[in-house]
C-alpha cells in the first residue's frame, strides 16, 4: 500500500535533485536538504518495517536490493557536516533508483487469498532464482558504472582545470591576470572547494587561492545530463516493463486462465483481480447440458480409450462453441455434461437477455451435435431454470476458490436436465424462463405437463423450446396442447387419439406424444387410483 506514496516522494526528490544540480534552489536549498533528509528517513524506515515482517523471503528478491539502494541517499545527508565525505556529492545520484520500486507489477494479485496461499507455497525454482541474482547484479552494476563515471569525470575536470592554471602562472603574475584566472590573495572561507599555489604575483611572493566553483558548475552540468539521461533510459525501460511486457505477460495468463476459468472470469479477474472474490446475488439463467447414451457408449469403448476421447472432445467442442457464442459463463465439466449459465456482474443485459440467451444456447447445440453426426454422441438432454436471487462469486476454502453460481434454480436445472431425457424431449425449461422469453417471435414453446423432481414436493409446469426458423410445421405443439388439456382433465380416450395426431403431424414422429399415448391407455383400462394426479415423477 506504500508504494504508490514512496515512489511519489522518491519522483519529487529526483526532480529537485537535478533542479539543484542547475543551481535553481538558491537560498532554499538548506531548508530542501532538512527535508530531504527526513525523506531519507522514511525510506529507511520502510526498509526495515520490510525486514522485519518479511523477514529473509523479502532478502531475497530483487526489491530488497532496490530498496536498499533507495536509501543510500542518506549518505549525501550524512555528508553535509563531514568535509571529506562531502566531497563525494555525487552519492546524490543514488536517488533516481527510487524509480525502480515502479517497476512492481501484478502485485495486486498478491491481495486475493487464494493466490497468495499459492505463491507461499510455491518454491523458487532454478530460474526465477537466477532471474532474481539477474536483476540485483544488473543494479549494483550499472550504479557502480554511473557513479564511476560521475566521480571519474569530476576528478577529470578538477586535474584539467589545476593543469591550465598552474600553465598560466609560471613566472611573474600580474594582479589582472590573477584576478581573469579566478584567483584570490584572501583565504577563501571554510565551506568553499579551492587550492593554493606559491606564486610571484606583480615581483612579490604570495600564496594565491583558486576558487574550484568553475569546475563544481561544470560537473553539475556533466552530472545533470547523465542523470537525466539515466533516468530518462529508466523511464523507457519501465514503460516497457509496465506496458509492453505486461501486455505479453497478460496474454500468456489469459491463455493460461482460460484453459481454467470461463473466459468472462479470466478477463475480469486481469482488469480487476479483487472481483473473483466479491459474490452476488442477481438473476440467472441455467444451463445443464449431458450426453444421451454415454454410459453405454463407456462401456462399448472401454477397450480404446483413446477413440472414446477423440469422440467426446469433438461433440464437446461442439457444446461449448455454441454456449460461448451466446455469452454464456461455462460454470464447469461434470464428467460428460456441461453447466453453464448467462447472469451476474461479469455479463451486461436484463433478466429476460440472460433467459433468451440460454434458450438460443441450447437450441443451437442440438442443432451443432446434430450437423457433427457423431456415432456415438449425437444427442444431448439439456435442462434450464431461471432465477431472481441467485448466488454468483467465487466459492470454497482460503486455498482453492471457483468461479460459480447457486440457487434453487442451479438444482431445478440440474433436474430438468435428466427429466428432459424421461420427457423425450431435446429440452425442458421452467415456468419463468418462458415468461422472460415472451413475446420472442423466433421462438415456439409447449407446456409438455407437470412432473415432480427431486428435493422439490410440489410438481412444476415444464416447457420445451423449439426455433421456428427450422422446426417446419409446428401444427404437432398445438395438437399436443390440446391433448394435454384432455388428458389432465381426466379426458384420456381423447386425449390418446389426440396424442396420435400430434405424433403423426410432425416430420419423424413425437416422442413426448408416444409416451403420453400408453399412459392414456392404462388409464382407460382401469380408470384413474385415487389421489391420482397428471403429474410424471421423475427419477435419477
Amino acid at each position: 500500500m506504500l508504494d504508490k506514496p514512496l515512489l511519489a516522494l522518491a519522483i519529487l526528490t529526483i526532480l529537485v535533485y537535478l533542479f539543484d544540480l542547475l543551481r535553481g534552489l538558491g537560498d532554499w536549498r538548506t531548508t530542501w536538504l532538512g527535508f530531504s533528509l527526513l525523506i531519507d528517513g522514511i525510506f529507511v524506515v520502510d526498509l526495515l518495517l520490510k525486514l522485519r515482517v518479511y523477514g529473509m523471503s523479502y532478502v531475497q528478491t530483487p526489491w530488497f536490493m532496490i530498496d536498499l539502494i533507495s536509501c543510500l541517499p542518506l549518505i549525501d545527508a550524512i555528508a553535509i557536516g563531514v568535509k571529506p565525505i562531502r566531497a563525494v556529492r555525487f552519492v546524490r545520484g543514488f536517488r533516481i533508483l527510487r524509480i525502480l520500486r515502479g517497476l512492481r507489477i501484478l502485485r495486486a494479485l498478491r491481495s486475493i487469498p487464494a493466490f497468495d496461499q499459492f505463491v507461499k507455497d510455491a518454491s523458487a525454482g532454478q530460474k526465477e532464482k537466477a532471474v532474481h541474482h539477474s536483476m540485483n547484479l544488473g543494479l549494483i552494476g550499472m550504479t557502480v558504472t554511473v557513479l564511476l563515471f560521475i566521480v571519474l569525470s569530476r576528478k577529470h575536470m578538477e586535474n584539467n582545470f589545476i593543469a591550465r592554471i598552474d600553465s598560466e602562472v609560471k613566472g611573474n603574475v600580474s594582479s589582472a591576470t590573477l584576478k581573469a584566472l579566478g584567483g584570490s590573495l584572501t583565504l577563501p572561507g571554510s565551506d568553499d572547494r579551492f587550492f593554493s599555489r606559491e606564486l610571484v604575483i606583480d615581483g612579490q611572493h604570495q600564496t594565491a587561492y583558486f576558487d574550484m566553483e568553475p569546475v563544481e558548475e561544470r560537473s553539475d552540468e556533466v552530472e545533470f545530463f547523465v542523470i537525466l539521461g539515466m533516468m530518462t533510459s529508466m523511464l523507457f525501460l519501465m514503460y516497457i516493463i509496465a506496458y509492453h511486457q505486461l501486455d505479453v505477460t497478460q496474454t500468456q495468463l489469459r491463455g493460461l486462465l482460460n484453459l481454467a476459468l470461463p473466459k468472462q472470469v479470466s478477463e475480469r479477474f486481469l482488469i480487476d483481480p479483487h472481483s473473483y472474490v466479491q459474490k452476488s446475488r442477481m438473476p440467472a439463467t441455467i444451463l445443464f447440458m449431458d450426453f444421451v447414451g454415454f454410459t453405454k457408449t463407456c462401456e462399448g469403448l472401454a477397450h480404446d480409450p483413446d477413440r472414446l476421447s477423440a469422440h467426446l472432445e469433438a461433440a464437446m467442442d461442439r457444446l461449448v462453441n455454441e454456449i460461448v457464442k451466446y455469452d454464456l459463463i461455462i460454470d464447469k465439466f461434470i464428467g460428460d455434461a456441461v453447466m453453464s449459465f448467462r447472469g451476474g456482474p461479469l455479463v451486461n443485459g436484463e433478466p429476460a437477455d440472460h433467459a433468451y440467451r440460454s434458450v438460443r444456447a441450447a437450441l443451437a447445440s442440438t442443432r451443432a451435435l446434430a450437423e457433427l453426426d457423431d456415432p456415438y454422441f449425437h444427442r444431448v438432454k439439456i435442462g434450464g431454470a431461471s432465477g431472481n436471487d441467485c448466488l454468483i462469486g467465487a466459492f470454497g476454502t482460503s486455498a482453492r476458490l471457483s468461479y460459480t453460481i447457486l440457487g434453487d434454480a442451479v438444482n431445478l436445472a440440474a433436474r430438468l436436465e435428466p427429466a428432459s431425457g424421461q420427457c423425450g424431449t431435446k429440452n425442458l425449461f421452467c415456468e419463468h424462463t418462458i415468461m422472460l422469453c415472451t413475446g420472442r417471435s423466433d421462438l415456439a414453446w409447449r407446456r409438455w405437463g407437470r412432473i415432480r423432481v427431486a428435493g422439490k414436493a410440489a410438481p412444476v409446469n415444464v416447457y420445451e423450446a423449439f426455433d421456428l426458423d427450422t422446426e417446419g410445421d409446428t401444427s404437432f405443439i398445438s395438437t399436443f396442447q390440446r391433448a394435454l388439456d384432455a388428458f389432465e382433465r381426466n379426458d384420456f380416450d381423447l386425449a390418446r387419439d389426440l396424442f396420435l395426431l400430434a405424433d403423426s403431424q410432425r416430420p419423424g414422429g413425437d416422442e413426448p406424444s408416444r409416451l403420453y399415448v400408453p399412459r392414456c391407455e392404462r388409464l382407460l383400462l382401469g380408470g384413474p387410483p385415487a389421489g391420482w394426479e397428471p403429474v410424471l415423477n421423475i427419477h435419477k
